[in-house]
């Protein structure tokens, strides 16, 4: 044991801190230890009148005897603990107070099947107490393509690096939630090798990874692609274009970058991209066509973007398919949805807030924000959007509302039965099946589907109203 390692005492992870005698105590050995926990310690590490060591926390540390603290275990151990049956198989369970026993069918395979563990295809060791590479004598996992190391103890990037030797085909690698210590210079000049030459997925959220980190670190995994890297209090990113240019997805979430600037070089193959709560607060600046060139996915939900620049930002990602974003924090004109002026600003979204954006949506948003922003006094933010959207349907009309058109009268049919009736434009579809379970006597209007179907000279538009939140009159263009 050493000081540095990472420790599981009945399911509560700690750091070591300290290793020696306890003044008072004898010679008893003892581990001073700071939980993950802030509360679950007694103190910060000074005890009866003397600082053995120093947590973050004031109620962060404590201090066990040596032979209490459990050790980390070789991740070799793990896998014949987690795969392997050592007790053989059993082909009854017995009934408790019954006379009767169960026949376990197929149960043998299944045991030989999961003890010979070279053979694994994936292994999964989350939340256990690996905290050394696998012993001399452990075999070679060729075929493995996944390792899942979720909340496990290790914290050294060496042993990383031992245990890759023996998963020559590993394509994951899930090292979330082990808190690793700096990449530093240090490890840089003692292990020049490359960690995985086949790795194309790579977790490392939470890990407390300092961003001068970054680079290092990804440059040993030259074939990652896709790399998760949320939680880890990152002010920046910056990587060399060597890593930047293989790089398709990049999750950065939960990171405080602050602004989209501090995700620094050019990504020209990226096509995902997730900062959602990263505290970026604008995208004005912001030149997708040169910084993002192939971006389909974003996600910045979780960030406070009210302003329609930012909004208008985006227009310069040109691939742009689906968008993650907090529609609500823009103002808009009484009337009209901020994700209805999203979508007539951004032409390329198939998908906004995992809501399909089909023709017919489309045309319905680009229609309403024409006909609410054209007539507006400051089109400072909207003029280009107007502009074009005339080109593509004219000439605006006047505000429905504003014309005192809040009814429509509907032919409903249900059946052999026909009915008509005159509905507000502001009504809910859930409002509207409602009324319609009663008047149809179904017995839950969740059983109904809504379809409103439009016959224009040959042609039958049919879409279903399919978004319980949404107002009808959304679809009155």
């Amino acid at each position: 044991m050493e000081i540095g390692q990472r420790v599981r005492v009945n399911h509560e992870v700690a750091t070591v801190r300290y290793i020696g005698e306890v003044d008072g105590f004898g010679a008893q050995k003892w581990v001073g230890l700071e939980w993950d926990d802030p509360e679950r310690g007694k103190h910060d590490g000074f005890f009866k009148g003397r600082r053995y060591f120093q947590t973050e926390s004031p109620t962060g540390g404590s201090l066990m005897k040596f032979e209490v603290v459990p050790k980390p275990t070789d991740l070799l151990f793990e896998i014949k603990d987690r795969y392997v049956e050592d007790e053989g198989v059993e082909n009854e369970i017995e009934l408790a107070k019954s006379s009767k026993k169960i026949e376990l069918i197929g149960m043998e395979k299944t045991a030989a099947k999961q003890s010979n563990i070279e053979k694994l295809l994936n292994i999964v060791l989350d939340n256990r107490s690996v905290g050394y590479p696998p012993s001399s004598d452990s075999p070679q996992f060729i075929i493995c393509r996944e390792l899942n190391l979720y909340g496990n103890l290790l914290y050294k990037w060496s042993t990383i690096r031992q245990i890759l030797e023996y998963f020559p085909r590993i394509q994951e690698l899930n090292l979330r939630r082990n808190k690793m210590r700096s990449f530093s210079e240090e490890d840089m000049i003692e292990e020049n090798s490359i960690y995985s030459e086949s790795c194309k997925k790579l977790v490392i959220s939470e890990c407390t990874i300092h961003e001068n980190s970054m680079d290092s670190i990804l440059q040993k995994f030259p074939s990652a692609s896709d790399v998760v890297a949320f939680g880890n209090d990152l002010k920046r990113f910056s990587v060399s274009d060597l890593v930047a240019n293989r790089l398709v997805s990049l999750d950065l979430e939960d990171n405080l970058f602050s602004s989209i600037d501090n995700i620094e070089g050019y990504f020209p193959n990226l096509s995902q991209l997730s900062l959602a709560n990263c505290g970026i607060t604008s995208l004005i600046g912001l030149d997708g066509s040169v910084k993002f060139p192939k971006l389909e996915y974003l996600n910045i939900r979780g960030n406070v973007i009210s302003d329609w620049k930012s909004v208008n930002a985006m227009r310069s990602l040109k691939h742009l398919k689906r968008l993650l974003f907090d529609c609500k924090k823009l103002e808009v004109e009484k009337g009209i949805h901020a994700y209805e002026v999203v979508i007539a600003k951004l032409t390329s979204l198939i998908d906004l807030n995992r809501f399909d954006v089909s023709e017919v949506e489309r045309r319905s948003a680009e229609i309403r924000f024409l006909n609410k922003y054209a007539g507006i006094q400051d089109k400072t933010d909207f003029e280009e959007d107007i502009e074009r959207l005339i080109a593509v349907h004219g000439e605006p009309t006047l505000d429905t509302a504003k014309k005192g058109l809040t009814v429509v009268k509907i032919r409903i049919e249900c059946g052999n039965r026909v009915e008509t009736r005159r509905l507000p434009l502001a009504m809910s579809v859930q409002k509207i099946r409602d009324m319609l379970a009663r008047l149809f006597k179904v017995p839950h209007s969740s059983n109904i589907r809504l379809y409103l179907v439009m016959a224009e000279k040959t042609k039958q538009h049919r879409i279903e109203l399919d978004n319980p939140l949404r107002e009808f009159g959304h679809y009155s263009p």
